[in-house]
């Protein structure tokens, strides 16, 4: 192997852009990028059995030994500086700073890289004075072996201005390819010289030296190292059948083999950071590089196929990690599409639509009714060339909230694909983190999502406020269907403790069961006072009540139609007081603190209760209706007498008290 020299850089500077890409997965999806900027189909992963070194390996354009040292090794080149801004497949390419190659630098010992690509390399300078000698090495930036240079390399020697034009090989120059020298011997002028070398058939494999890299700083410039990076070229032959591109990064680190041993919590694990550490790795992959949308069978979230849309010549056809004798292929989850994902209701999927300003993006905001697990998908994720930027946030937003929208953050998830604008180059940092705020492009985007100022609108704004209505709408109707459990859990205990006290026989039962089986009426007015209708309000939460029957469930709940479906067949919802072998619907009425508590009317088989008596401001509604039931059976049934009204009401009312209350 020779060295390759490299520079233009300061080791310190370099050192400290080796640190851009952290954890260890984001410093890995860049040779993911790279393989799709190169148009590859096929990206596979291969981790060893020991998780010593990670090889990735692809069927794209490959690399040329001088791209490899030009362009790969560059700092500050990118890809798009010699290739444009798409790629030959139309691709827009993902990588563009320049320093990809550093990203394992802090991981790894050494990269090796291992590629052929069938392009030709060409150079063109002007030589100011002659006679001259020219060193190829120099040139080119390695050695290149006497019999590949003998039989590649092409060299057009023109003078700049003067009456010969195209110098004659071996008249005026000669390439001497065993000391790898051109030499113009005659003064002819300034020339221009144009070197071609035919890379086809040719391959390379070389070695990044980080170890030896990282030794630098502070020690020696870049312009004099010749010892960091190594190259092998030969031509190919006919038998070798090789990969377009194989990377490999030698003697991981330990703390990143240690990482990727991490075992599984026990337990049942919810979140993605309490799974094994290749499981985190493949996850976290499946989120930061170039890969196709999962499928889904979950009919509820298939429609967010159409709002997801990304070209398919944007994504790879296949991204496999194999380790251990298991090959797994990647596919981008999103949180609807997990089988046990929460149910996504109409009312809150929030499609996004953005074209202002140059930036065009597409996706969706999806609010749930309960806290979202994994946590890891709880926030907006922005996808740039099919790679996510940083992990999910909410774009400040829950710097401006407070309280109950606050909370509701935890229950909303999202995903955004750039399809045009937030550019590669001027709006992403180094290691694609996080957007430049400053970028024109990131302020239309943020605003959009959650508008200015210190309220939070847009579009995020609409999925908090979708978390909210829901939520008070469970809230309200928690308390409406409570509170009516309560009161026929009332009723119940008093049909309980009536039934019991007839059948144990005792005088107090005797004078009950003789009140049932008389047509007793005792009405004082309360009977022509208003109803006092207990059932349901008119609207809960901002809903309309529609009251039906015969329902699956107890209530349906129809957003989109701003109505509330409630089954008043159930038994919650009957006012029917059975009463030993008599039943008696209980009337509740609007009686003002001057009339009486309750009245028994068993000739039209109805018991009225008093609900603006005095005493039901001091207790709940399920208190203060036994209460009144206790009462006004006690004081019919005893017939006068003090002592057993109160010894018959005692007894009601403090029938399974303690057993219904526990």
């Amino acid at each position: 192997m020779t060295g390759v020299q490299l520079g233009g850089i300061d080791p310190s500077i370099l050192r400290e852009l080796s640190g851009v890409y952290k954890p260890f997965v984001k410093a890995l999806k860049e040779l993911v990028s790279n393989a799709f900027d190169a148009d590859a189909d096929h990206v596979h992963i291969t981790i060893a059995d020991d998780f010593a070194s990670i090889t990735v390996t692809d069927d794209g354009e490959g690399m040329t030994p001088f791209e490899f040292r030009n362009d790969f090794t560059r700092i500050g080149g990118g890809s798009r500086r010699w290739l444009g801004e798409r790629t030959y497949k139309g691709r827009l390419r993902i990588g563009s700073k320049g320093i990809g190659f550093l990203a394992l630098a802090r991981y790894c010992s050494c990269l090796e890289v291992e590629s052929t690509g069938a392009r030709m390399f060409h150079r063109v300078f002007e030589i100011t004075e002659t006679p001259a000698t020219v060193e190829l090495d120099e040139i080119f930036g390695f050695a290149i072996p006497e019999l590949l240079l003998a039989r590649r390399l092409r060299c057009k020697v023109s003078q700049v201005s003067g009456r010969i034009g195209d110098l004659v090989p071996g008249k005026h120059f000669k390439i001497d390819t065993a000391k790898r020298q051109l030499r113009l011997g005659r003064r002819v002028g300034a020339v221009s010289l144009q070197l071609s070398f035919d890379c086809r058939n040719l391959a390379f494999r070389a070695t990044l030296d980080f170890e030896r890299l990282l030794e630098l700083a502070d020690k020696a410039d870049l312009d004099k190292l010749a010892a960091f990076a190594s190259i092998d070229i030969w031509q190919c032959r006919s038998s070798e059948s090789l990969q377009r591109t194989r990377i490999t990064a030698h003697n991981l680190k330990n703390f990143v083999r240690r990482e990727l041993r991490t075992e599984r919590r026990k337990g049942y694990v919810r979140n993605i950071a309490s799974r094994d550490g290749l499981e985190r790795l493949i996850w976290y992959l499946s989120r930061c590089t170039p890969v196709r949308y999962a499928a889904t069978d979950r009919t509820d979230a298939k429609r967010l196929q159409e709002h997801l849309r990304v070209p398919d010549h944007s994504v790879l056809q296949e991204l496999r990690v194999s380790h251990g004798g298991t090959s797994t292929g990647l596919e981008r989850f999103v949180y609807p599409f997990e089988q046990e994902a929460l149910p996504l209701h109409d009312d809150m999927l929030i499609e996004v639509k953005i074209d202002e300003g140059n930036l065009e993006a597409v996706g969706f905001i999806a609010g749930y009714e309960n806290v979202i697990f994994p946590a890891e998908y709880r926030g907006i994720t922005v996808r740039v060339r099919g790679v996510a930027i940083g992990d999910p946030h909410f774009f400040g937003a829950e710097y401006l909230l407070t309280g109950a929208s606050k909370a509701a953050l935890s229950q909303i998830t999202g995903e955004i694909n750039v399809l045009s604008g937030l550019d590669a180059v001027d709006a992403l940092n180094p290691g694609r983190e996080s957007f430049y705020e400053e970028s024109e492009q990131y302020k239309i985007l943020q605003h959009r999502l959650i508008g200015e100022g210190e309220h939070v609108t847009g579009y995020l704004g609409q999925a908090i406020a979708a978390v909210l209505r829901r939520s008070q709408v469970r809230s309200a109707l928690k308390d409406v269907i409570g509170r009516a459990m309560l009161r026929r859990r009332a009723l119940d205990d008093i049909s309980a403790a009536v039934a019991e006290i007839i059948a144990s026989g005792e005088k107090i039962g005797v004078a009950i069961r003789n009140l049932l089986k008389s047509e007793h009426a005792n009405t004082n007015g309360l009977a022509h006072c208003t109803d006092l209708p207990l059932s349901v309000s008119p609207r809960v939460g901002g809903l309309k009540i529609v009251q039906t029957q015969d329902l699956a469930e107890p209530l349906e709940i129809d957003y989109r139609k701003g109505e509330i479906r409630l089954d008043m067949a159930r038994p919650e919802w009957d006012w029917t007081l059975v009463l030993f072998d008599r039943r008696v619907q209980v009337v509740n009425k609007r009686g003002g603190v001057h009339r009486p508590l309750g009245e028994l009317d068993l000739h039209n088989e109805r018991l009225l209760i008093n609900w603006e008596h005095p005493i039901r401001s001091q207790m709940d509604e399920r208190s203060f209706l036994r209460m009144a039931l206790s009462w006004v059976v006690a004081k019919e049934a005893a017939s006068g007498d003090a002592d057993q009204m109160m010894e018959l009401a005692l007894r009601l009312l403090s029938f399974k008290m303690d057993t219904v209350d526990a």
